[in-house]
């Protein structure tokens, strides 16, 4: 088995833990929703290989299967929100 064989093994497996992990819902603004789907799909141009098992096989735009990965809520990537202060 090659070590790309193996990275992927391990890649894959590593997202499925990070899925069941990740239980809470967090809702991003729409600026940090752009940020966030901009820097996974500059990961899977450069060759990142994509978190989700099954892809469709027409879907080549990265920014898409970022987005598919979005959705399904499986890009490892987090945003610190500043909390909002409110004067009470």
């Amino acid at each position: 088995m090659s070590a790309r064989a193996i990275f992927l093994k391990v890649s894959v497996i590593w997202a499925s833990t990070y899925l069941i992990l990740r239980r809470k819902t967090v809702t991003y603004t729409r600026f940090e929703k752009a940020r966030i789907i901009g820097a996974r799909a500059l990961q899977l141009s450069m060759g990142a290989p994509s978190i989700l098992a099954e892809i469709p096989k027409n879907m080549i735009d990265p920014v898409e299967i970022a987005m598919l990965e979005y959705d399904e809520g499986a890009i490892p990537i987090t945003v610190k929100q500043k909390e909002i202060k409110t004067k009470s």
